[in-house]
C-alpha cells in the first residue's frame, strides 16, 4: 500500500513537470516598418505566466502595449523589456477569464506598437472556457398565487437562472425540482413551473419546494419556490359532526338545555373563503311535532316553540340543513336526536282513595297491615317517600309503600278501637307534588288486660264493737277486654290463715267470720292478699293487698327529752330537726306543739320535723330553745329542742360618699392621685372584708385594692378624649361573696396645645376678570382641636403674590371669607396666590397657614366658526358600525379656542365625538333601499354654560352596494307544456318568469338562466322559459328546472328556484294488446249463453282521455260479443246451429279516446267443438297464472289447473314437466310447493304442466303456468351471532368501536334498517343509518366484560336483535403517545384508519387512535385555515399478543423510524408534512446517543465522499495544467512541495428538525 501511495504521487508530480514544459503560448516576429497581425494561439481561462517572448527587437525600436478594438484585453497583460537583452516578453498580470471577454467571443486582442512609426504589430488570442461558474438563479424565493380553479396543464411561475460562462455548452441550463417532488407541479425547460394535477385548497394551502438549476459540468444552484393556493367556492358546507344528541325539559320552551358532543355548527368547505351558512330545519320526525321547533339562521341555535309533553313523546328527531348564504344549492345535513328530559309535573296517585282493615290489638312491631300502591305518569314513576299523618299513630310505612306495625304497646283496643290516619305519598324534592289517601284500621280485642283493682292496697278496721258477718271491706276490680275476656271472679289467695275473714267471688266483699281478740296499746294487724281473675280462654289475674287493723289503747311520749338542731339565717320554711315520738295514730289522733317561739317555728304534724316559719338573722340572735309537747287529749308529754343560728354573707358592701364627676387638667401627671372612694360590710370575718376593682377608663387609671385610693398610670389627651366613665365596684371576700358599684365620671380639662389646621393646604377659586369688589371669592375653613378660647381662630392674609398696593383681596377675620377688593384684569394677572394665616385664642396663641391660589377667568364673547357652512359627504352602504365618515373642523378665537367645546347632533344613525368626527353608531347600518340620503344638522357650542354656537349642514349620501340578491315574483302554477319535437330554431314557450333587485344601476339588472335540463331549456332575455329539445312524457313526465337568477354587480347577487313543468301529454302513442292472438276451445255441449270465453286487455302509455281504451270486432257476430271497457268476449249464442267443429276468427281492435284516435288490432280465434268427435285433451286456458306469499310452508296450494277430454268416460292425470324438485301438481290438477319459497331468491317461476288422458294410445296437452312469489316482510339478520370488541379505558368520548351490520332479507331493504341499543344506557351511542357504535363514557363500564343487546330494525318495524360483549382493557395514561401533524384536523380525522395502517406498518405494531384534537384540545371542534397549525393524535400500540408497548418504547422506535413515517404518511396526505413527537419527559440518554452516534456516521460519510471529490478534481486540474510552463507560478498556486490544503467552510452541527423540507434546503442549512 505505501509503494502504491509513492507511485502515485510521483506520478503527479511526473505530470507537473510535463505540464511546465510549455512555458510560452506562442509567438509572431515584430515587425516596425510594415507592422504585423496574427494570432498567438488558443489557451484554456485561469492560465497566468508568459504569453509571447519577443526576440527580433530591432536596436531603436522600443515597443508599447496597447490595446486593440477592445480594451479589456491589455488589462491581463504586461510588457517586460530587458535593456542588457533586445528581449520583450509579454505575460499575464491576473489569470486569463474567457468570462470576462464574453463580449470579444472569447478572443483577447492587444497591439504591440512601434512608438516611432506608431505602427502596430496586432496579436490576437483564444481563451477557451472553462465551466467555472455555476448558474445563479435571479431570485433566492419564488412565489405565486394560484387558484385551486386552475386549469391543468397552465404555467403558474417561471424561475431564471444565469450562467456567467461564456460558451453556449457550458452556459446551457437544465431545471430540476429536488426530492421530494410535489406531483402537483414540474418544472419546464425553460423555467416554468407547470401545474400537473388539480389542486385542492382544503388538502393543501400551500406547497413549498426546491427547484435546482444544473449546468452540463454539474454546477448548481437552488431556489425556494412558494405555490399559494387559493381557495374556490366549490365545496359544500359541513356539520362538525353527523349526529347531534340534545335535551330539553317537558313543559318549556327556548334553547336546549343541552347539545352534545357540541354546539351544533356547520361551516363552509371552503376554509379559505368560509362563506356564512344559514340554517334551517327540513324535517321533523314524528311530523306532527314540526310546528314545535325553530332554529336561528343565523347561530343554528335550535329552539322550541311550544312546549312538548314527555309523556306523549319521549324523543323527536329534527333534520337540519346548513344552506351556503351567497349559493343555495351547496348544502349540508344533520340530524339531532331530541330527548325530552321529564319534568315532574304528575302527582302521584294512590291506587284507593280510601283503605279499611282491621288487625288485631297488640300485633307485633313490624307486622303487615296493608300495602299500598302508588302510580305516577312521569319518567321512573314515583319516586319519593311515604308518610303517615299524624305520624304519632302506632303505624310506619316502608318506601314501597307498605304500612307496618310501629308500636305493639299502642296497639290497645281498651284504649283506641280504630286508627284513623292519613297516608302521604310526597315525590323527592325539589317536587312538592303529593298525594294522600285515607286508612281505617279497627283493632280486634284479645284478652291482652289483667283485671284491675280500683286500688293497690285496700284498709279495713275491727273496732272493739265487732260482731260476726260484718263487712270489713270491700274490693273492686275492673277488666277492659270484653265479653268473657272482662269477667271477674275474686278470692284470698292467702294472708287468711286465722281463718277471721272470707270473701264475695263476685262482687268482692270481705266479711268477718269470727271475733278477732285485741290486745292494749297494740294495733294487730291482718295483710289479706286478694286475686281477681278473668274468664278468658287464657285467663289473666291480678292480685290486691288488704290491710286490715284490729287496734287497742295507747299514750303518746317523745322518745327524748332533748333535741339539737342548726339552720342558717335568712331561711324561710328551713327543716332544722325531726322529733321522734310513739302513738297509735291515726287510729288514735295526737297533736303536737310548739310552745315556745311559736312565732318563729313550726313542726309537722305527720313527720314531726320542726322547721322555720320566718327568716332568722344572725346578726340579731344566734340561737334559741324551742319548748314542743304531744297529746291525744287525755294524755301529754313534754321535750325542748336547742337551735343554732349559723352566719351567711347577706350584706353587700356599702360605699359612704362617692364623687360622681371629678375634673383633671390633660397635662396632670402620671402616678399622680385623682381621687378616692370608701366602702363599708356589716358582715363579719371575711364576709366583711372589702376589696376595690376599676373598670373603665381605658387603661390610664388605677385603684388600690386596699385603699380605694385613684391614680392616673397613661398621660391624658383631651383633644382625643376629653371624658371618662370609670365603674368601681366594692366586693367582699365571703363565700358566695357580695359587691356594690360607684360610677365616677372623670372630666379632662382643655390646655392650648393644638394650632389651627386649615381644611385644605391648597385653595383654588376662579374668578370672573368681571366680578364686582365685594363679591365673595371663598372661603377658607380652619379648626382648632382645642376648647374655648384656646379653640376660637381668626383669620389674616400675611402675603399677596404678586402684591399690590392696595391689595385686591381682603378676608374677614371672623369667617374666612375672602372678598375681592379691587377690579380684577386677566391682561394684568391671570392669578394670585394668597398666603392665610388662621390664629387660636390661647396664651400663648398657635397659627397656621394655607395658601390660596385666585384664578382671573377670560369671559368668552366669540362664537365658534366651522370651516364650511356645508359639508357633502357620498359613502357606501352597509359600511361597519363605528366607521368615521366626516370631520368637520371648528375654530374659536376664544382663550384655549375650541378645547372646551362640543358637539351636537340630533341622530339615531350617526354620532359625532368631541373632535368633530361624524361615525356611523355602532348599532346602526346604512341601507341605500331604506333611506338613500341622511341631512344633518350640527351644531357647535364653546361651552357647556352659556356657551356660544354656530350650525353647519352636512348631507351624506347613501351609495349603492350589490347587497340584495335578486328576488323572483310570483310565478304561474302549474308550469305546463306540451309534450313535442322542439329545437333552439323553433322552441315551445312555457311560461314568463319576472326577478327583480332592489339594488339600482348594474347591481339591480338581473338575468335568469337554467342551472339544471339547460339542454333541455332556456331563457329568453325577457325572462320566457322555453323548450328547446324534444319532450316526451312517456319518458319524462316532471322537470324540476333550476333556475338562477342573477344580477350584474360585483360580487355577482344570485337567487335560486326550482321550477316544476309539467309535460302535458299528447295522443302519440296507440294501444297495445297484451298478446297478438288470443284463442280458446270450447265445447258445444257445455256452451252457455253469457259465459266469458277470453278477455282482451289492452294498454295505452298515454294519460287522460288518451290512454282509455274501447275494444270493438271489425266485423259483427251472431255467436260472441265483446264488451268495449272491460274487454270480455261472452257467448251470445247457444250454438244450436254449430253441428261440427267450428273456427271463429276475428280481429278485435283496441281504440283510445286520443285526437285523432289510436288503434291497435289482435286476432281472436275461438273453436267450436263438437263432443262425440273429441279424441284429444286440452287444457282450460293455454296459460295461468298464480301468485303464492314467500315462506309459505311445505305443501302450500299454489293453483288449479284442469284439462278437458271430451268424454266423461276419458280420465285425465297431470305431470310437472319443470321444476319438479320445487312443485307438484296432483290427479286433481292442483299445484303445491313443496319447501317454502323465498322472493329474494327467485321471484317468477315459470311452469309446464301436462295432461295425459286414459285413451290408448295416450293424449297428451301442455299449459304454461306462471307462478309469482309475492314479498312478505322478513326479519332482517345481523352478519354475525355475537360481536366482540375491546375498548380502553381511557378512550375518549365518541370513540368508535365497532360496527354492526345486518341485511333484509327483502329485496333493495337493506340500506333502509335502523340500528340502536334495545335499552338506553350513556356508555354506548349507536349511529341508527350505519351501524357505528362510539363509547360515551368508558370510564364508567362496572361489568367486564359487558353485554348490550343491539337492534335492527327494517322500514316496517320487523327487529333482530344480537348482544355485543364488550372488554375494557385498562391502560394507564402514560401508555398514550401525543404526535402533531401541521394537517386540519378533519383531514386527520377523516385518515384515522389510513394513519394507524401507515404507522403500523412502520412500527411493526397494532396501532389504534384515542383522540384527534385540535390545538385547543377540542376534539373536531374547528377546520384549521392553515397547515402549519398542529392537530394532536394520540394513540397506544398493541403487540401481536395484544399487549400495550410502554409509551417509552413506542417513542424511542417512533424517533428512530421517523424519516420512514414521514414517507409513509407523506403517501396519505400527499402534501408537505411535519411530524413532531411531543415529549412530556425529553428524549431518553439512549436515544440521544443513537441520534449522536448517527450524525458521526452521517459527517464521517460526508467527508470521505468530500476527500474523494476533491482528488478527483485535483486530478482533472493537473491534466489540465500539463499544457503549461510556468513551473513556479504553479508551485505558487498548488504549494507543492508542502502538504496538499483543503479548503472548507465549518460545518455546524445543528439539532435535526423532522419535516419534509427538501434535501438541498437542509445540505443549504448545513453549509
Amino acid at each position: 500500500m505505501e509503494k502504491m501511495d509513492l507511485f502515485s504521487v510521483l506520478f503527479i508530480l511526473a505530470c507537473l513537470h510535463v505540464h511546465s514544459a510549455r512555458s510560452v503560448i506562442g509567438t509572431l516576429p515584430i515587425n516596425c516598418t510594415t507592422g504585423t497581425s496574427g494570432n498567438i494561439g488558443n489557451i484554456q481561462e485561469g492560465y497566468e505566466g508568459v504569453v509571447e517572448i519577443i526576440t527580433n527587437i530591432g536596436p531603436d525600436d522600443r515597443l508599447v502595449l496597447e490595446p486593440h478594438l477592445f480594451p479589456i484585453g491589455v488589462t491581463f497583460l504586461e510588457l517586460i523589456y530587458s535593456g542588457e537583452d533586445s528581449t520583450q516578453t509579454v505575460r499575464t498580470i491576473k489569470p486569463l477569464d474567457a468570462d470576462v471577454l464574453k463580449e470579444t467571443g472569447g478572443i483577447l486582442y492587444y497591439s504591440l506598437t512601434c512608438p516611432n512609426l506608431s505602427l502596430k504589430n496586432i496579436r490576437t488570442l483564444e481563451v477557451q472556457d472553462v465551466n467555472d461558474n455555476p448558474p445563479i438563479f435571479q431570485s433566492k424565493t419564488y412565489s405565486a398565487t394560484v387558484s385551486e380553479t386552475t386549469a391543468v396543464g397552465s404555467d403558474v411561475l417561471r424561475v431564471k437562472a444565469d450562467d456567467a460562462d461564456v460558451s453556449p455548452e457550458n452556459n446551457r441550463i437544465d431545471y430540476s425540482i429536488i426530492p421530494p417532488v410535489p406531483d402537483h407541479f414540474e418544472v419546464r425547460l425553460d423555467g416554468n413551473i407547470r401545474l400537473k394535477q388539480r389542486l385542492n385548497y382544503n388538502n393543501a394551502q400551500k406547497y413549498i419546494f426546491t427547484v435546482q438549476a444544473k449546468d452540463i459540468g454539474d454546477l448548481s444552484d437552488t431556489t425556494t419556490v412558494t405555490i399559494t393556493v387559493e381557495d374556490f367556492d366549490n365545496l359544500n358546507p359541513y356539520f362538525d359532526h353527523s349526529f347531534y344528541k340534545a335535551s330539553i325539559e317537558e313543559n318549556q320552551v327556548g334553547p336546549f338545555s343541552e347539545v352534545t358532543p357540541e354546539a351544533i355548527k356547520a361551516q363552509d368547505g371552503d376554509t379559505g373563503i368560509n362563506q356564512p351558512v344559514l340554517y334551517s330545519i327540513t324535517a321533523v320526525i314524528p311530523n306532527e311535532y314540526q310546528s314545535n321547533f325553530d332554529i336561528d339562521q343565523n347561530s343554528g341555535v335550535i329552539s322550541v316553540k311550544t312546549a312538548l309533553d314527555r309523556e306523549q313523546i319521549e324523543q323527536i328527531t329534527v333534520h337540519i340543513q346548513a344552506t351556503q348564504q351567497d349559493d343555495a344549492s351547496k348544502t349540508a345535513n344533520t340530524v339531532v336526536s331530541v330527548t325530552i328530559e321529564d319534568v315532574d309535573d304528575n302527582p302521584p296517585k294512590f291506587d284507593q282513595d280510601e283503605y279499611t282493615v282491621s288487625i288485631l290489638e297488640n300485633s307485633p312491631q313490624d307486622q303487615f297491615v296493608l300495602q299500598t300502591r302508588v302510580t305516577d305518569l312521569d319518567l321512573g314513576g314515583f319516586v319519593g317517600t311515604f308518610r303517615i299523618i299524624p305520624e304519632s299513630v302506632p303505624f310506619s310505612i316502608r318506601t314501597d309503600g307498605t304500612i307496618l306495625v310501629k308500636s305493639s304497646a299502642d296497639l290497645d283496643r281498651e284504649t283506641t278501637t280504630s286508627f284513623n290516619f292519613q297516608v302521604e305519598a310526597q315525590e323527592t324534592p325539589p317536587s312538592t307534588n303529593k298525594a294522600t289517601a285515607e286508612v281505617t284500621i279497627v283493632l280486634l280485642d284479645e284478652n291482652d288486660n289483667s283485671p284491675q283493682f280500683t286500688t293497690s292496697k285496700y284498709q279495713g278496721k275491727v273496732f272493739g264493737n265487732q260482731t260476726t258477718g260484718m263487712q270489713v271491706v270491700k274490693v273492686e276490680a275492673t277488666d277492659l277486654d270484653e265479653g268473657p275476656n272482662g269477667e271477674i271472679s275474686f278470692s284470698i289467695e292467702f294472708g287468711n290463715e286465722d281463718g277471721f275473714f272470707s270473701i264475695n267471688e263476685n262482687d268482692g266483699a270481705i266479711t268477718l267470720v269470727k271475733l278477732i281478740p285485741l290486745e292494749d296499746n297494740r294495733i294487730l294487724q291482718f295483710s289479706l292478699y286478694v286475686t281477681a281473675k278473668d274468664g278468658g280462654a287464657i285467663s289473666r289475674s291480678t292480685s290486691a293487698m288488704v290491710d286490715v287493723k284490729a287496734p287497742g289503747d295507747s299514750h303518746p311520749q317523745f322518745l327524748q327529752k332533748t333535741y339539737q338542731g342548726k339552720v342558717e339565717e335568712d331561711q324561710s320554711a328551713a327543716d332544722i330537726v325531726k322529733v321522734d315520738f310513739l302513738s297509735i295514730d291515726p287510729i288514735v289522733p295526737v297533736t303536737l306543739t310548739v310552745d315556745t317561739n311559736a312565732d318563729k317555728f313550726s313542726i309537722n304534724q305527720a313527720t314531726g320535723v320542726l322547721s322555720t316559719i320566718v327568716k332568722l338573722d344572725f346578726e340579731e340572735e344566734s340561737s334559741y330553745t324551742v319548748q314542743l309537747s304531744i297529746t291525744d287529749g287525755t294524755n301529754r308529754d313534754e321535750a325542748s329542742v336547742l337551735v343554732e343560728v349559723l352566719d351567711i354573707n347577706d350584706n353587700s358592701p356599702v360605699f359612704e360618699n362617692p364623687p360622681a364627676t371629678v375634673s383633671v387638667p390633660e397635662d396632670h401627671k402620671v402616678g399622680d392621685n385623682v381621687t378616692s372612694v370608701t366602702a363599708t360590710d356589716a358582715d363579719a370575718g371575711f364576709n366583711g372584708e372589702v376589696r376595690y376593682t376599676l373598670l373603665g377608663g381605658a387603661g390610664r387609671f388605677n385603684i388600690d385594692q386596699e385603699t380605694g385610693v385613684i391614680t392616673l398610670t397613661e398621660p391624658l389627651d383631651r383633644e382625643t378624649q376629653d371624658t371618662y366613665h370609670l365603674v368601681i365596684t366594692a366586693q367582699d371576700q365571703g363565700r358566695p361573696s357580695s359587691s356594690a358599684t360607684a360610677n365616677l365620671d372623670v372630666s379632662v380639662t382643655d390646655i392650648n396645645d393644638n394650632a389651627p389646621i386649615f381644611s385644605k393646604q391648597m385653595y383654588e377659586a376662579p374668578v370672573s376678570e368681571h366680578a364686582e369688589v365685594g363679591t365673595a371669592v371663598i372661603d377658607v375653613v380652619a379648626t382648632d382641636k382645642d376648647d374655648g378660647p384656646n379653640a376660637v381662630v381668626t383669620y389674616h392674609i400675611v402675603k399677596q403674590e404678586p402684591s399690590s398696593t392696595p391689595p385686591v383681596f381682603t378676608i374677614k377675620a371672623e369667617s374666612g371669607s375672602i372678598i375681592l377688593a379691587e377690579k380684577l384684569d386677566y391682561g394684568k394677572a391671570k392669578r394670585y396666590t394668597l398666603e392665610v394665616e388662621g390664629q387660636d385664642g390661647g396664651v400663648p396663641s398657635l397659627t397656621g397657614t394655607a395658601t390660596v391660589t385666585v384664578l382671573v377667568e377670560d369671559v368668552n364673547d366669540k362664537a365658534p366658526v366651522f370651516r364650511k357652512d356645508q359639508y357633502n359627504e357620498s359613502v357606501y352602504e352597509n359600511l361597519a358600525g363605528g366607521t368615521a365618515l366626516v370631520f368637520l373642523e371648528v375654530t374659536d378665537e376664544d382663550e384655549g379656542g375650541f378645547s372646551k367645546g362640543q358637539f351636537i347632533m340630533d341622530s339615531d344613525t350617526f354620532a359625532i365625538n368631541s373632535q368633530g368626527v361624524i361615525s356611523l353608531r355602532s348599532n346602526a347600518t346604512l341601507d341605500r333601499e331604506t333611506v338613500d340620503n341622511y341631512i344633518l344638522q350640527v351644531v357647535a357650542v364653546d361651552q357647556p354654560v352659556d356657551g356660544l354656537s354656530s350650525t353647519a349642514q352636512v348631507i351624506i349620501t347613501v351609495l349603492d352596494v350589490n347587497d340584495n340578491n335578486p328576488q323572483f315574483l310570483p310565478r304561474p302554477e302549474p308550469i305546463e307544456i306540451q309534450e313535442g319535437v322542439y329545437t333552439p330554431s323553433s322552441p315551445g314557450d312555457v311560461c314568463k318568469i319576472s326577478a327583480t333587485d332592489a339594488d339600482i344601476g348594474d347591481n339591480g339588472r338581473v338575468t335568469i338562466t337554467t342551472s339544471s335540463h339547460s339542454e333541455i331549456f332556456r331563457f329568453r332575455e325577457d325572462g320566457t322559459l322555453e323548450a328547446i329539445e324534444e319532450l316526451d312524457r312517456e319518458t319524462q313526465a316532471v322537470y324540476d328546472v333550476l333556475i338562477v337568477a342573477m344580477d350584474h354587480g360585483t360580487p355577482q347577487g344570485n337567487n335560486i328556484t326550482t321550477l316544476r313543468v309539467s309535460i302535458t301529454d299528447v295522443n302519440d302513442n296507440a294501444p297495445v294488446f297484451s298478446s297478438d292472438t288470443y284463442s280458446k276451445s270450447i265445447l258445444v255441449r257445455d256452451a252457455k249463453v253469457g259465459a266469458v270465453l277470453l278477455t282482451l286487455s289492452a294498454t295505452d302509455k298515454d294519460a287522460g282521455n288518451n290512454s282509455l281504451i274501447s275494444y270493438s270486432f271489425t266485423e259483427g257476430s251472431s255467436m260472441v260479443a265483446l264488451d268495449a271497457e272491460k274487454g270480455d268476449i261472452t257467448l251470445t249464442s247457444d250454438l244450436s246451429e254449430v253441428t261440427e267443429d267450428t273456427l271463429l276468427n276475428l280481429t278485435a281492435i283496441a281504440t283510445d279516446h286520443g285526437t285523432p284516435p289510436k288503434s291497435d288490432e289482435a286476432k281472436v280465434l275461438i273453436h267450436f267443438k263438437i263432443a262425440s268427435l273429441t279424441e284429444s285433451v286440452s287444457f282450460e286456458n293455454s296459460s295461468y297464472k298464480f301468485t303464492i306469499k314467500e315462506n309459505e310452508p311445505e305443501a302450500s296450494t299454489v293453483g288449479k289447473v284442469k284439462a278437458l277430454t271430451g268424454s266423461p268416460l276419458v280420465s285425465v292425470s297431470y305431470n310437472m314437466k319443470t321444476y319438479e324438485d320445487i312443485f307438484s301438481v296432483d290427479g286433481e290438477g292442483t299445484i303445491k310447493a313443496l319447501r317454502p319459497l323465498d322472493k329474494e331468491e327467485e321471484e317468477w317461476y315459470i311452469l309446464t304442466v301436462e295432461a295425459i288422458d286414459s285413451r290408448t294410445p295416450a293424449n297428451t296437452a301442455e299449459t304454461t303456468v306462471n307462478v309469482q312469489v309475492e314479498n312478505v316482510n322478513e326479519a332482517p339478520v345481523f352478519d354475525a351471532e355475537l360481536y366482540k370488541a375491546e375498548i380502553f379505558s381511557i378512550s375518549p368520548y365518541k370513540y368508535p368501536i365497532v360496527k354492526v351490520q345486518a341485511s333484509d332479507p327483502d329485496v333493495g331493504e337493506s340500506s333502509e334498517l335502523k340500528y340502536s341499543l334495545v335499552e338506553s344506557t350513556t356508555l354506548l351511542d349507536v349511529e341508527a343509518s350505519t351501524g357505528q357504535i362510539y363509547v360515551l363514557d368508558a370510564s364508567s363500564f362496572r361489568d367486564n366484560p359487558s353485554t348490550f343487546q343491539v337492534k335492527a330494525t327494517d322500514k316496517h318495524g320487523l327487529f333482530t336483535t344480537t348482544p355485543l360483549q364488550i372488554t375494557v382493557k385498562e391502560i394507564a395514561g402514560d401508555n398514550t403517545v401525543v404526535i402533531s401533524l401541521n394537517q386540519p384536523v378533519f383531514t386527520v380525522e377523516r385518515k384515522r384508519q389510513e394513519i394507524e395502517d401507515s404507522m403500523g406498518k412502520v412500527l411493526g405494531w397494532t396501532v389504534k387512535i384515542l383522540s384527534v384534537r385540535a390545538e385547543d384540545g377540542n376534539e373536531m371542534r374547528t377546520i384549521l385555515r392553515e397547515s402549519a397549525d398542529k392537530t394532536y393524535v394520540s394513540f397506544i400500540a398493541m403487540d401481536s399478543s395484544g399487549a400495550v408497548i410502554q409509551a417509552t418504547a413506542v417513542k424511542e422506535k417512533l424517533q428512530s423510524n421517523l424519516n420512514d413515517v414521514e414517507v409513509e404518511l407523506g403517501k396519505v396526505f400527499e402534501s408537505n408534512l411535519e411530524i413532531k413527537v411531543e415529549e412530556s419527559s425529553g428524549i431518553s440518554e439512549d436515544s440521544e446517543g443513537s441520534s449522536d452516534d448517527a450524525v458521526v456516521i452521517a459527517l464521517s460519510v460526508l467527508l470521505a465522499i468530500s476527500i474523494v471529490g476533491l482528488i478527483a478534481l485535483l486530478t482533472v486540474y493537473l491534466v489540465r495544467m500539463k499544457k503549461m510552463k510556468n513551473t513556479d507560478s504553479d508551485r505558487e498556486r498548488f504549494n507543492i512541495g508542502g502538504s496538499f490544503r483543503f479548503n472548507s467552510k465549518k460545518q455546524e452541527v445543528k439539532e435535526v428538525k423532522f419535516n419534509n423540507t427538501p434535501d438541498s434546503e437542509r445540505d443549504s442549512e448545513r453549509f
